[in-house]
């Protein structure tokens, strides 16, 4: 299983908490991106920090949890990341957002909320590279995981079983070594924040996580 590291809620600076996910042995960093209109908060990336993280040698995935997807797949294209994840509730022509991400020569990944219906994904599911079941309500970190979060990724990883399918199962909030459990077999990534990102110790988290 790999994971993913959100620095949306750490005990350190932002500068500090890239140097500490990059020193550690997660497979990605995750870049949270919040507009103030698809959810209340907003995430103020300058300049700065938005070259950081272009200059970080560890893989990123995006995760747009906003509105007007194409400007923002635009602008955090410009990151390289290995995959840019959109939220489901946020549009309603998902090829047209799926081609113009791949267009951006990105993977493909979409998260879906936990009032929505999973079934709703499968006509997309042949199409996107992974699946990102939301443990939360988009929009703060440290929230607690929703229990409803376990039936969900045991039917999607039985949707993929059922239809001969290809795409990663990954899960995005509440997440730590004891939520995590239920769902270990089934997931093949993770991302986690807080609990890594406030502790002292990120790989000693993340092998709580894994192991």
């Amino acid at each position: 299983m790999q994971t993913s590291i959100s620095f949306l809620s750490s005990a350190y600076s932002f500068e500090k908490t890239i140097e500490l996910i990059n020193a550690s042995k997660a497979d990605f960093i995750h870049v949270d991106v919040m507009d103030g209109l698809f959810v209340p908060n907003v995430t103020n990336f300058t300049k700065e920090k938005l070259e950081l993280l272009r200059k970080s040698p560890k893989p990123k995935e995006v995760h747009l949890m906003t509105l007007h997807l194409k400007k923002y797949i635009d602008i955090f294209s410009l990151l390289n990341p290995e995959m840019l994840i959109y939220e489901f509730e946020a549009t309603t022509n998902h090829l047209k957002v799926i081609r113009a991400i791949k267009e951006k020569k990105m993977k493909v990944g979409i998260a879906i909320g936990p009032l929505t219906d999973l079934e709703l994904l499968v006509p997309f599911l042949n199409k996107i590279d992974l699946v990102l079941v939301m443990g939360v309500i988009p929009g703060s970190g440290g929230q607690e995981f929703l229990k409803e979060t376990i039936d969900r990724v045991n039917r999607l990883y039985t949707l993929r079983k059922e239809k001969k399918l290809n795409f990663l199962i990954s899960v995005d909030g509440g997440i730590n070594d004891r939520t995590i459990q239920p769902i270990k077999e089934q997931l093949d990534r993770v991302v986690t924040g807080s609990y890594v990102c406030k502790s002292v110790n990120f790989q000693e988290q993340i092998e709580k996580l894994i192991q």
